[in-house]
């Protein structure tokens, strides 16, 4: 059963990708029935393609200038609000939510995590109860150390505020790491506390 449309309005919307300036053709989604808190007649966000948000389960673009393309899919019952971007094959399902953060290039998102105010990008993996927010930047880059192959991920419990995680770092169990910074193939992990 199909829960959206796409309007026959159409929006542009420029962004850069590795120097090269790009820009994509947006459709806005409008609700054709209830289901969780959306009513028939609501308009979301905006989407390049059908594919982006599954017409299954409950997931939604609530916001209107919340936007997401290039590959990116949604499904599940994940929740899209505040103007976040979502961009180049991202994937975000179960019940993620994110808020008010630019999600990009690669970034696998499942389970119950909430993403707030954050920035992540580059292939990695967030999952589990994870909890990123207060302007973090999720920065995942492979091939800078022997183990090519590793991604960064987040995961368990472990909560990232206002802090900056880059390469193929391994956040998980109940860490919490706060105005810090970690990189390269560190693993922060258990019950460990570090604050900047």
């Amino acid at each position: 059963m199909r829960k959206y449309r796409l309007s026959e309005e159409q929006r542009a919307f420029s962004y850069q990708e590795d120097d090269t300036k790009k820009s994509v053709l947006l459709r806005q989604i409008i609700a054709i029935s209830d289901f969780n808190d959306v009513i028939a007649g609501t308009a979301g966000g905006w989407i390049d393609r059908e594919t982006v948000l599954a017409q299954e389960g409950n997931c939604w673009i609530y916001d209107q200038n919340a936007i997401a393309f290039g590959g990116t899919v949604i499904s599940g019952n994940t929740r899209i609000t505040g103007t976040s971007v979502l961009w180049g094959e991202v994937y975000a399902t179960d019940n993620v939510w994110i808020d008010n953060s630019e999600i990009s290039q690669g970034a696998y998102i499942s389970d119950s995590v909430t993403i707030h105010d954050s920035l992540v990008c580059g292939q990695c993996r967030i999952f589990g109860h994870a909890l990123i927010n207060q302007h973090s930047m999720i920065v995942a880059a492979q091939g800078l150390t022997p183990d090519h192959q590793l991604l960064l991920q987040i995961y368990d419990r472990a909560r990232v505020s206002a802090s900056r995680i880059v390469h193929q770092a391994q956040i998980y169990g109940d860490a919490v790491i706060r105005y810090a910074f970690i990189e390269h193939r560190a693993e922060v992990f258990d019950f460990a506390s570090i604050e900047g």
